[in-house]
């Protein structure tokens, strides 16, 4: 029975949610370990810093062809431990079948310890450019246009369901906490019009100043979100095999533009260009500053601004603190249900923030006089990135990273790069490229690492992008 109430409660924590973010099309800057707040160029500066718009790159004008990111990470289970726990065992028969393993409880003890404490994080992102052009002219400056797609879930799930899962309500009681769950999840469309100009300033601090401001129409066709979840529950014995169950639940979770979620519209469809359920603006702003040849400084402020939802809002609350007398009753369990569901009416437009963050970056390469001695081409650049809120997988944590591209072979870039922060721990970037003179093509993983151990990865990272240049 336990492992039916766990069922409803993670069915219900999705029935009431569903009832650093943004710069994964930057391809280059991806397989540099996500480095790229002063090593962007043309195309891949819209949305990340639009000052280097106005820095000459290898052409003045680009069109970018449906450059995308998938990716999937989970903090809950590496491969291994997924297959040595959940794919069973081989069958008694020698016929290449599997049969389910059973745990014992040593299995169940060290699964529990595999896991870490508190909430574990599971998400999934795609981004994907529609359209993406940029123009970039000595005396007028650089412009950028860009549409780009963004969505993603995000889950934030408590060790107890596990704990749960593994060893239900327990002959002498038991309790289990599963406060702090949430489930997010987004999808909304940017329009991006950026454009940049070279300063002419006469400094002795630095060669060149680049200023650069984007605007932003934002369309968004739906969102979930956890305001709060707190959830407690609890067998405990009261006679000779007699039990009952104590459970608290006090939860609040909003969602527009999913009417796929509404019993009275099943036959809601989701238009992709038209009936978006929120709208919304925002700025990026940007600084790049040459301090000598070779070495760059940059600054920038992105996504500062929010989108008001006002179609299909729907609120789910809950409030309940109940006791079950008889929980193999069907009363019993329905009244669980109810409370585990919570209910729902409709709400108010609400608006939520754009994924804001604060971006410092610093840039070398061998045009510096005491690096001119080598051969190719190199970059070498480093990241500060510190988000403002949580929203579409937005971190508050700060990211650190460093990357690097050399062209030893000219058309052949090499990229590499790590990450620490930014709610996704330490990662290993990479890439490589193909750049001929009016095409070219990039493919990149923000975790390299899951190549050589392909057994413990828990993410998959996988970026493409196509460029003609003129």
């Amino acid at each position: 029975m336990f492992r039916r109430y766990l069922t409803y409660i993670i069915l219900a924590i999705g029935v009431n949610t569903l009832g650093q973010a943004g710069d994964r099309t930057t391809i280059r800057g991806v397989g540099m370990g996500r480095t790229f707040v002063s090593a962007s160029r043309g195309i891949d500066a819209i949305g990340i810093n639009p000052a280097n718009l106005a820095i000459p790159d290898r052409s003045d004008f680009s069109l970018v062809v449906l450059p995308f990111t998938y990716r999937v990470s989970t903090e809950l289970f590496s491969y291994d431990i997924y297959q040595e726990f959940f794919t069973g065992v081989p069958d008694t028969t020698g016929d290449g079948e599997r049969e389910p393993k059973l745990l014992t409880e040593a299995d169940k003890n060290r699964l529990l310890s595999l896991l870490p404490e508190g909430k574990a994080t599971t998400r999934m992102d795609v981004e994907a450019m529609y359209l993406g052009m940029s123009f970039m002219h000595p005396d007028v400056g650089g412009f950028g246009i860009a549409v780009t797609e963004k969505m993603g879930v995000k889950l934030d799930l408590a060790k107890e369901y596990f704990r749960m899962f593994l060893f239900g309500f327990q002959q002498g009681g038991s309790s289990y906490d599963f406060s702090g769950t949430k489930l997010s999840a987004w999808w909304y469309r940017e329009y991006n019009f950026s454009y940049a100009r070279r300063m002419p300033v006469n400094s002795k601090t630095f060669k060149d100043l680049y200023v650069g401001l984007g605007l932003k129409l934002v369309h968004g066709y739906g969102i979930m979100h956890t305001s709060r979840y707190s959830a407690r529950l609890a067998n405990e014995i009261v006679g000779t095999n007699q039990y009952r169950i104590r459970g608290s639940f006090d939860f609040l979770n909003i969602r527009s533009g999913v009417d796929f979620l509404d019993p009275a519209k099943e036959t809601a469809t989701v238009n992709p260009f038209t009936g978006a359920a929120g709208t919304g603006y925002g700025v990026d702003l940007g600084l790049t500053a040459e301090i000598i040849s070779g070495l760059q400084l940059s600054f920038a402020v992105t996504d500062v601004g929010g989108i008001t939802w006002k179609k299909n809002v729907v609120e789910t609350r809950g409030s309940y603190d109940l006791t079950i007398a008889d929980p193999f009753s069907a009363p019993g369990q329905d009244s669980l249900i109810n409370a585990i569901r919570g209910k729902n009416s409709p709400a108010e437009p609400f608006t939520t923030p754009l994924p804001t963050t604060v971006r410092f970056g610093a840039l070398l390469t061998n045009k510096a006089s005491f690096l001119e001695f080598l051969p190719g081409a190199m970059v070498v650049g480093i990241d500060y990135n510190q988000g403002f809120n949580e929203m579409f997988g937005n971190s508050e944590e700060p990211r650190l990273s460093m990357g690097m591209e050399y062209r030893i072979i000219p058309l052949l870039p090499l990229r590499t790069g790590f990450s620490v922060g930014g709610g996704d721990g330490f990662r290993w970037g990479a890439g490589f490229g193909l750049d001929f003179h009016f095409i070219s093509l990039d493919l990149a993983t923000e975790n390299f690492g899951m190549l050589f151990s392909p057994s413990a990865f828990q993410m998959f990272s996988v970026s493409f992008g196509l460029r003609f240049r003129g």
